[in-house]
């Protein structure tokens, strides 16, 4: 019912939503290069032929980096005060006051009037054609002309004009468009295996983590805290609450680094860099802060736990139960701490002090809007459900903190995307296959453990239902990706007919 629900809000925002430039107009990526025309003159050739009575005109993308821009503007400025003439009248009397210099300079109006007819046409169409790149922005007619193009096989070589829906202008990143379309996938790959790696090294302080966590492995490794650790108060504290904390601070590094991923992947939108980045942050954080956390000890232990499939559910319905405690403090320390950060935005009022008080700067930053944070928030969020239905099986103690932090952050998100936050582009609900697929990930996880449970109370009716929930929750998962899923990965033309 909840994926019905939003994907008839998604369809009411494409029909609902004010006319945006974006919706009339494709993204064109791997234009063939010919030596005989450029790139715009292959485009234009193309849609006339094949999209006559729709096709309006196109803007091509040009290569434009920071240091070319700098000096196009030096080489503008310098011609436009090398040619201004030198004007001024002579004075009727030789006073030496009257009448201007030679060197006067001219307030021009307009750029044009220094360089108008200083450069022939020619030389400025052959170097737009060396800073052409093989992609373009092509323009419709109507919205159901550009969905049927951009969801259109458009060549029988796939690499070649790729289509897709433009994404909305702020929505652009700019800088991605001049990549190759045939140097994605190969970025896509490289990136996967650096994220795959990145989250195999976290296991070292993973496992240093965990290894806080257990007392009698602790005063074996390090004798001279025998003593410390005899107290309670400093034995709960390095046990409890200081192995969440080093996790959440060694955690604060994974989102900068999986975006610097995405944004190496090629994406050419915002939107899709902060969703890949927000899948991968994901992914990351249930590795390392669930299935780590719980089949911990040592790497060699992670490996050969799942040594037997079969024993994978006995195994989790072991060791969950062990780590209730550290997942019920890092439920308080990460959620409703992080909640609590939120809402006074600690780091952009620690910014604004310093830039207030130590760099004494009265001007306001022109890029103090802040969008909302999905690929931080979104698999938070996340995690807590995921903790909250494993962890209901044998330590159900963790889930009055759960609930009171889904509460909470309602409260929280809901002021901050009203009031703090800005969107500067809208999403669609392209973030909510996420969210389900999620979900349901965490209910067969927990009817695992359940299984597990049941085997090691030597249950076999309880078991015997347990297997038909598992298969009835993958049926209806099923369902709602062929049913509901095709809605987000394309605009139905349907709707714009």
């Amino acid at each position: 019912m909840e994926y019905k629900s939003i994907t008839k809000m998604r369809l009411a925002h494409i029909t609902g939503s004010p006319p945006n430039p974006s919706h009339f107009t494709v993204l064109v990526r791997g234009i063939p290069w010919s030596p005989d025309h450029s790139y715009s003159d292959a485009v234009e050739k193309f849609f006339s032929t094949y999209y006559p009575a729709s096709y309006v005109s196109h803007q091509m993308v040009y290569r434009a980096g920071t240091v070319e821009k700098l000096m196009k503007d030096a080489e503008k400025m310098y011609r436009m005060l090398k040619t201004v003439e030198p004007h001024g009248k002579q004075g009727s009397m030789p006073c030496c006051l009257c009448g201007g210099t030679t060197h006067s300079f001219k307030m021009l109006s307009h750029e044009a009037e220094s360089v108008k007819g200083k450069t022939s046409v020619d030389e400025l169409q052959s170097t737009q054609r060396e800073k052409e790149r093989p992609a373009a922005f092509v323009f419709f007619r109507t919205r159901y002309a550009a969905v049927v193009a951009a969801q259109v096989l458009q060549s029988p070589n796939p690499m070649l004009w790729v289509t897709q829906l433009a994404p909305e202008p702020h929505d652009v990143y700019w800088s991605n468009l001049s990549i190759p379309y045939k140097q994605v996938w190969l970025r896509k790959i490289a990136t996967l295996l650096g994220a795959i790696v990145f989250m195999f090294m976290f296991l070292v302080p993973v496992t240093f983590v965990q290894g806080l966590t257990q007392l009698d492995q602790l005063s074996h490794t390090f004798p001279f805290l025998k003593g410390i650790l005899k107290e309670k108060l400093m034995n709960q504290l390095v046990t409890g609450y200081l192995p969440s904390v080093i996790l959440i601070l060694f955690l604060y590094a994974v989102p900068p680094t999986m975006m610097l991923f995405s944004t190496m992947e090629g994406n050419v939108s915002r939107s899709e860099r902060k969703r890949s980045t927000c899948i991968k942050v994901l992914y990351f954080t249930i590795w390392n802060v669930f299935f780590v956390n719980v089949l911990s000890g040592s790497i060699i232990r992670q490996l050969s736990v799942f040594s037997s499939v079969r024993d994978i559910p006995t195994q989790l319905a072991k060791a969950v139960p062990t780590q209730a405690t550290f997942f019920t403090t890092y439920v308080l320390s990460s959620g409703w701490a992080s909640l609590s950060c939120e809402v006074i935005q600690l780091f952009a009022l620690l910014c604004n002090a310093f830039r207030k008080f130590i760099l004494r700067s009265k001007e306001e930053p022109s890029n103090c809007t802040l969008t909302f944070p999905h690929h931080t928030e979104i698999p938070r969020l996340l995690l807590f459900g995921l903790l909250g239905f494993t962890c209901s099986v044998m330590a159900p103690l963790i889930l009055p903190f759960v609930l009171v932090y889904f509460f909470l952050a309602f409260l929280v998100y809901r002021n901050q995307i009203l009031h703090v936050y800005v969107s500067k582009y809208e999403c669609g609900g392209q973030f909510w296959p996420i969210v389900h697929n999620t979900t349901i990930f965490s209910l067969v996880l927990t009817q695992i453990i359940a299984l597990g449970v049941f085997g090691i109370k030597q249950s076999p009716v309880a078991s015997g239902f347990t297997i038909p929930l598992i298969f009835f929750t993958l049926l209806f998962n099923e369902y709602c990706r062929q049913r509901f899923s095709p809605v987000f990965k394309s605009s139905p033309a349907q709707v714009f007919s």
